[in-house]
């Protein structure tokens, strides 16, 4: 200590250039710190901005998707049902599924009002309410239920149910409501154009033809070009106001009920989409006699009520319609009545005429017609 006090006496002027030049120094980096300081409180504040957004996406998640992000009950119960619904390949869906053949619009038509929704105003909400409500409802067909019987086919099974005419306020008509129409179908229809004398309608019929070949084999004389051409041609080509459609009888031995159903639906989808304005008739598959019934397991009442089901819920009273056409021919055990057939199959000739007047009386007249 006492050198030091020696030092400091004997050498003032060294001891004052240490002091200024430590003053100087000092002075130089006050910035640097200040900045330091600076960016430390910036970064914070950052960190802290990332964890908010963290924290506000959370929210937004548990809020859409229920607590803990789990899916909400509604969504659950959506999957159970879409569950439910699926059916074996050789059963027809359920009474309450929507099966009925309709136009469906098309994919940017669905994007553009999906993006649209939130945004919607009051008004157009209200519009859309509007909209629904003078949108036609479905028509369903009733059935009439009977105790099922136990079968070993794979192909089909009994339905226990017999599907009766769509309820409409059908009008009845002359037989030029025919003049328009077409007649689709395998020999029974064959039969109906030979021996009904309905003479002023179209038809297209073949003994033989099935839903899967209804379409298209060439089978039908182009009026304008005397060549033969196929249904979907003459359905692209020329215009129909009504569509009455027989098949099923053929097809009892090929795949099963699903399968029908399905190439059924494709059909109509078509004729639908090529006709949009006609009305359509699905007539139910005539059925057979009790002794053609009880002696063929393919060829029996049990298949073709499995089939009727099947095609009767593609149906939905707008703009296709199930006729019963059994109903005209049947005895007291729903079979077609045995003395009105030769083969247990086919009509007799003279019975053609009751189906022209069963049709006659359930006719869909609409504004244009």
């Amino acid at each position: 200590m006492n050198h030091l006090k020696k030092f400091i006496k004997t050498c003032p002027l060294v001891i004052a250039l240490l002091i200024s030049w430590a003053i100087v120094a000092t002075a130089e980096n006050l910035p640097l710190i200040a900045k330091e300081t600076h960016n430390g409180q910036i970064d914070t504040g950052e960190l802290t901005e990332g964890l908010e957004e963290t924290e506000d996406t959370a929210l937004e998640d548990t809020d859409s998707n229920g607590e803990n992000g789990e899916p909400d009950a509604g969504e659950i119960i959506a999957d159970n049902l879409s569950d439910t619904s699926s059916t074996d390949r050789n059963e027809v869906s359920d009474e309450n599924s929507d099966d009925a053949v309709e136009g469906s619009p098309d994919a940017g038509t669905t994007e553009k009002n999906g993006s649209e929704d939130s945004g919607m105003t009051d008004s157009a909400a209200s519009g859309n309410e509007l909209a629904e409500e003078e949108k036609p409802q479905k028509i369903k067909p009733e059935y009439l239920t009977y105790k099922k019987k136990q079968t070993d086919s794979p192909w089909y099974t009994d339905p226990g149910k017999i599907p009766l005419t769509t309820e409409y306020d059908y009008k009845e008509v002359g037989t030029e409501y025919f003049d328009d129409a077409v007649f689709i179908g395998d020999s029974r229809v064959v039969g109906m154009n030979d021996y009904s004398g309905l003479t002023n309608a179209t038809f297209f019929a073949k003994t033989g033809l099935t839903i899967y070949n209804l379409l298209d084999e060439e089978f039908v004389k182009d009026p304008a070009s005397g060549k033969e051409v196929s249904v979907s041609y003459m359905m692209q080509h020329y215009k129909y106001g009504k569509i009455y459609l027989m098949v099923g009888i053929n097809e009892l031995g090929t795949g099963g009920t699903k399968y029908f159903q399905t190439a059924y639906k494709e059909v109509l989808k078509k004729l639908r989409k090529w006709q949009p304005d006609a009305v359509i008739y699905v007539q139910s598959i005539m059925g057979v006699s009790p002794k053609k019934d009880q002696s063929d397991k393919v060829f029996n009442n049990t298949n073709i009520r499995d089939k009727n089901y099947a095609i009767s819920k593609l149906t939905d009273g707008i703009n296709i319609f199930y006729l019963n056409i059994n109903q005209i021919y049947e005895d007291e055990n729903y079979n077609l009545t045995q003395e009105l057939t030769f083969d247990g199959v086919h009509l007799l000739a003279q019975h053609y005429k009751s189906w022209v007047e069963y049709l006659q009386t359930h006719a869909v007249v609409k504004e244009a017609d």
